[in-house]
């Protein structure tokens, strides 16, 4: 066990983990990753300073965060991958930011330099946070979402952090073993994205995306990538892939909608922000969001979510911030066991832990989508106890519980 931090956090001491990302790096990277956690050592802090970065720029959690704690007095820096979104970024929050691009010396240094820094996966070669800076990894999902990581995705190892807050006591036990932390560094504080979904004034949202149609019975299907890109890498999760998009044939697509046009509703498809697919157009009831429109209507995934009457998903860890809305569930997973086999998940029998209909088929899932447009759920209470299980915080104060615990106060 690497040595433990000895100074005390607001959330208890610091025990840090290993990280290796994937692929043996190369003597240049293992020297520069050095060269940093040197200097970050080194480098005397700024005061009241907050940087902040995510893999996706306009992420909900960092989007959340950003808000509270620039209204709290700090200095707010956000590290994008494309400077291109920060007029979306600015456009999204209502406090001053700084945007730089990671990739820059300017953002190297403004992270050397910040006494707090928050990530949703690592950076900068994830080095083990000093005494004088506070990491905190909010990550994109909550435990138990489907995909494995950390420890446990056959290759990869742990995240560093000084704190991964969670949404619950089950999540804290998972958490701490697959990013290799001590329990006390997972704080059961809720998740700063889901603040932005429970305060969405859902009826406005409904409207803008679907205008004049905004009765007609909507339902959002977020599938997981099958294949995704991260930066100039291309992973693939699963043996075969079948549709651009979503993970059946183009003949049970055309079938759903069909199906969904003489039931009279619609089912709207948001692509995975890494997902490589270009999903094709055509179709009657299906039709997909597209990041541009959302940015356009300045929505993000967590305000867009409550607009629709139920979520269709996979593997994807949206469906635990999902319960918070109780609305129905589906999970369209015809390729679980090419997932199984390849990427793996997180608990098994994962079909057994789900709180909704499992559809392997694409009849099952029309059969599933029949009922909750018959006015029947009968997942109903399953999903209430779910969200018992998955969620200690039912409200919209997870964002302030995060930064009050890490020591984020209100500048004077």
């Amino acid at each position: 066990m690497r040595e433990a931090h000895e100074q005390l956090r607001p959330f208890g001491a610091s025990i840090g983990g290993n990280s290796q990302l994937p692929g043996p790096p190369s003597l240049t990277r293992r020297l520069s990753w050095w060269a940093i956690t040197m200097a970050n050592r080194l480098m005397p802090k700024a005061p009241g300073r907050v940087v902040l970065h995510s893999t996706t720029d306009l992420e909900d959690g960092v989007i959340s965060l950003i808000d509270e704690a620039g209204g709290r007095g700090h200095e707010i820096v956000v590290l994008l991958e494309d400077p291109a979104h920060a007029p979306s970024l600015r456009a999204l929050t209502s406090v001053d930011i700084t945007t730089v691009r990671r990739k820059s010396l300017r953002g190297l240094l403004h992270y050397l330099r910040s006494p707090y820094v928050v990530i949703t996966q690592n950076l900068f070669g994830d080095p083990h946070p000093p005494r004088s800076q506070v990491v905190v990894n909010i990550w994109h999902g909550d435990p138990p979402g489907g995909k494995v990581n950390g420890r446990f995705s056959g290759g990869s190892g742990a995240y560093n952090a000084t704190y991964a807050p969670v949404c619950s006591t089950l999540g804290r036990a998972y958490r701490a073993a697959e990013f290799a932390l001590s329990p006390l560094q997972v704080p059961v504080v809720g998740a700063a994205r889901n603040d932005r979904m429970l305060r969405t004034d859902r009826s406005a949202v409904r409207r803008a995306l679907l205008g004049d149609d905004a009765d007609r019975p909507t339902f959002v299907w977020l599938p997981s990538f099958r294949t995704g890109h991260f930066g100039d890498r291309v992973r693939s999760d699963v043996a075969a892939v079948h549709h651009p998009g979503v993970p059946f044939a183009p003949a049970d697509v055309q079938r759903l909608d069909d199906w969904l046009d003489q039931r009279g509703a619609r089912v709207v498809v948001k692509l995975h922000p890494h997902d490589v697919a270009s999903f094709p157009g055509g179709y009657k009831a299906i039709r997909v969001l597209t990041q541009e429109e959302m940015t356009a209507a300045e929505l993000t995934i967590y305000t867009v979510l409550p607009a629709f009457d139920g979520l269709i998903t996979d593997v994807s860890s949206v469906w635990v911030d999902y319960l918070l809305l109780d609305r129905p569930i589906l999970f369209a997973f015809p390729d679980v066991q090419d997932y199984r086999d390849g990427r793996g998940l997180n608990v098994e029998p994962f079909e057994e832990w789900v709180p909704g209909p499992f559809a392997t088929t694409m009849p099952e899932l029309i059969g599933g989508l029949g009922e909750l447009l018959d006015g029947a759920d009968p997942m109903g209470e399953e999903r209430r106890r779910a969200r018992a299980r998955f969620h200690h915080f039912h409200d919209d104060q997870s964002t302030a519980r995060l930064l009050d615990g890490v020591g984020i106060v209100a500048q004077h």
